[in-house]
């Protein structure tokens, strides 16, 4: 999995540094060859000189060769895709088993619970989901053979369709919310502080604020 091209910033995937192998020291007026050979070799004995304590060198796994970048930000914006699919799919098996929701199942069921009357027309459903109007169709769909979505005609366009949330749909979304919560807590919480949490929150909106604007040029 590629989890960009090559970062903007000047790196380059084939620009790796290789570092020069540690040269002997050059040799005093009175060491012979003989003693040189010796001391090498009790090198190659002894092996590689010990870490320092509590430092952790960041190595790649064998036979991998990282094209993302090296600079900073191409490091961060690896470790947020990553990390995003990672936790996503944690989330997404673990409500699964429980209540045969998806992801997109509960996000979509989460925007009809907050909206008033727990109901949206179809446009204002796929806005808020980043879904074509397809997808969302068939989803849509799907949830309502499973009686917890209802549509129908919009009151006040007749050519549009509004999707609300069924009696029973409230139900399974509460018992889905509880777990989902849990999850959370579990998964999530664990890794930041408050401080941390908020730091995310922001660079998070600072991140949408930037592909909306980049949307509009």
């Amino acid at each position: 999995m590629s989890a960009g091209p090559t970062d903007s910033t000047g790196d380059h995937p084939h620009e790796t540094a290789t570092a020069a192998p540690d040269e002997p020291a050059a040799a005093s007026s009175g060491e012979t060859a003989a003693t040189r050979s010796e001391q090498t070799a009790a090198r190659r004995t002894a092996g590689p000189a010990p870490e320092t304590p509590g430092a952790s060198p960041e190595r790649e796994p064998r036979g991998r060769h990282d094209l993302t970048g090296s600079s900073p930000k191409a490091r961060a914006w690896r470790s947020f895709f990553e990390t995003s699919a990672i936790i996503s799919d944690q989330m997404e098996k673990r409500l699964h088993s429980s209540t045969g929701l998806r992801l997109t199942d509960y996000n979509l069921m989460l925007l009809l619970a907050e909206a008033e009357g727990n109901q949206l027309r179809m446009g204002e459903l796929a806005a808020g989901m980043v879904f074509s109007p397809s997808r969302l169709s068939y989803q849509v769909k799907s949830l309502q053979k499973r009686g917890l979505i209802d549509r129908f005609a919009d009151t006040e366009d007749r050519r549009g369709m509004t999707a609300q949330l069924t009696e029973e749909g409230h139900r399974v979304f509460e018992q889905a919310s509880r777990l989902h919560a849990t999850h959370i807590k579990q998964l999530f919480h664990p890794a930041v502080d408050d401080a941390e949490a908020e730091a995310l929150r922001e660079i998070c909106e600072q991140i949408k604020d930037t592909v909306a604007t980049a949307d509009q040029t």
